[in-house]
């Protein structure tokens, strides 16, 4: 792209040649210039886009972009290439290798995260002899793309009230940073309010 840009940015202002001429003042390249020039010399506009060098770079410039796509694994609607409208559940659809990615992703790093948790924790029971042993700890990651919170908790508070899921459940299903503080918090409420009944 730096180089097309040069091309052009060379070919707005266009290179006088002249050949078999020893010396020349005052050659200026504008609308209406006339130029003096000795027998058998020639003169010219140096044209950089003949022969169609443009169109290479913008071609080169297309592949790497095509290139750049198919190692990302990331569909051309991720970056806003979509030929028609999509609904939200077929755009999620086509978004799909995107959203694999950065689960595998997601993977990865979470063990990385652990891990790093577990040294930490490690190190602290060593300076303060205090014991932290059995390291758990879990990554809350959010959500890649924009989701309908509404309909989530709708089918949370049923399976809730059916009994298929527990409250701590449900919390961590709703991305909740702390389920088992948020149950205890809740319990405390439910005594206050019915002692206060």
């Amino acid at each position: 792209m730096s180089q097309l840009s040069l091309i052009l940015e060379l070919s707005g202002n266009p290179i006088a040649v002249l050949e078999n001429v020893t010396e020349a003042q005052d050659i200026a390249v504008q609308p209406g210039a006339v130029w003096e020039i000795p027998e058998k010399a020639r003169a010219y506009l140096l044209d950089l886009l003949q022969g169609g060098g443009a169109g290479l770079h913008v071609e080169f410039a297309g592949l790497l972009l095509r290139t750049f796509h198919d190692l990302a694994e990331v569909p051309r609607s991720a970056f806003g290439e979509t030929k028609h409208a999509l609904s939200g559940v077929a755009l999620q659809m086509e978004l799909d290798p995107l959203l694999k990615k950065v689960e595998r992703k997601r993977l990865i790093r979470g063990a990385a995260f652990r891990r790093r948790n577990e040294m930490a924790l490690r190190i602290l029971e060593q300076y303060t002899g205090e014991t932290f042993a059995p390291y758990r700890s879990r990554a809350v990651w959010g959500p890649v793309l924009p989701q309908d919170r509404s309909r989530l908790v709708e089918d949370e508070t049923r399976l809730v009230a059916g009994g298929i899921h527990s409250r701590r459940t449900a919390a961590g299903l709703l991305d909740v940073a702390d389920p088992d503080g948020e149950w205890s918090r809740w319990r405390e409420e439910e005594r206050e309010m019915s002692n206060a009944g």
